[in-house]
């Protein structure tokens, strides 16, 4: 069983019960572990792990009911209880909750520097897309430090060249891989480095998950114009060097409101990437939940509000 590098042992940021699957993948692909107990040392390798428990595969003698330590490679032990189990396949409920980051820095510590990669990472999250000049805004489905697994609407071939962005992390250049029926991998033209997405992965464990909703609009804008342009378009934002999706919701020549997940304070100053235009400075005046009205460094020019306006056309 491998440990690291070659791993295809997925690690993920939610809390759900391990539920009864058939395993896809041979136990030699997965990281190995051990489960110990009075009079109890079975080997067995881990195919999901989340805060609330694992599922694993084993090659006998396990018990629905059976209380055992689930021991990691990194020496962490994880007491628990045997849920269901399915041929190969256990489920492994833990006692209490566990720190899924803190167990993936655990485990990158205890391998030798050639073989220190981070694991796969299940998350859902609201990440946008660019492709052939158009940006939506979609799901992504895992992470590693050389790719994603995303949903898209659109019709992505191997080969493609797009520009994911999520939350908090620079955008990332990559190349469609493979796709199929509204799913495709994306490998990154360079590998994100694990000490950059460690911390990124402890920030998005913190923070409460905030969808971003394409076409759905509050009763009443924070923009105090009612010939203001409404919006319902995805876009990004630069604060430092951290960029995050938005999704615009209206305009002015002044002022541009729009929501985000972005803990942004009143006053920050931002970057502001717009459709059709490229973008313009602006700082925060004013925040209702997820929703910011930001004002303009300079005045948008008319010609840009009206490329805006009319989707770019000529």
């Amino acid at each position: 069983m491998r440990q690291g590098l070659a791993s295809s042992t997925i690690f993920s940021l939610a809390a759900d019960l391990p539920a009864a699957e058939p395993l896809a993948l041979a136990a030699s692909d997965l990281d190995a572990a051990t489960l110990t107990g009075e009079g109890v040392n079975l080997p067995c390798a881990i195919r999901k792990l989340n805060a609330a428990g694992a599922t694993l595969h084993h090659d006998a003698g396990l018990t629905e009911g059976d209380a055992l330590s689930l021991v990691l490679a990194s020496g962490q032990s994880i007491p628990g209880t045997i849920a269901w189990v399915t041929g190969e396949a256990a489920g492994f409920v833990f006692d209490a909750p566990i720190d899924v980051v803190s167990t993936v820095a655990r485990t990158l510590a205890s391998l030798p520097a050639e073989r220190r990669q981070m694991p796969r990472i299940e998350l859902h999250q609201t990440v946008s897309l660019s492709h052939k000049g158009a940006i939506e805004f979609t799901r992504s489905r895992n992470l590693s430090q050389g790719g994603t697994a995303i949903d898209s609407r659109r019709v992505l071939l191997p080969g493609d060249a797009v520009q994911i962005s999520f939350d908090g992390l620079r955008p990332i250049d990559g190349t469609v891989r493979w796709s199929h029926e509204g799913q495709a991998g994306v490998e990154f033209d360079e590998a994100l480095p694990w000490q950059i997405l460690m911390p990124w992965l402890r920030q998005v464990q913190q923070t409460p998950a905030h969808p971003i909703r394409s076409g759905v609009f509050p009763p009443a804008g924070l923009i105090p114009d009612a010939h203001a342009i409404q919006l319902d378009a995805p876009a990004r934002v630069r604060e430092g060097v951290r960029w995050w999706n938005v999704q615009l919701r209206g305009l002015t020549s002044q002022l541009v409101e729009f929501e985000t997940r972005a803990p942004l304070a009143q006053g920050t100053p931002l970057w502001i990437a717009l459709p059709h235009i490229g973008g313009a400075p602006a700082s925060v005046l004013e925040r209702d939940h997820h929703r910011y009205l930001c004002e303009f460094r300079l005045p948008l020019r008319p010609s840009d509000l009206s490329l805006i306006s009319s989707g770019g056309a000529a």
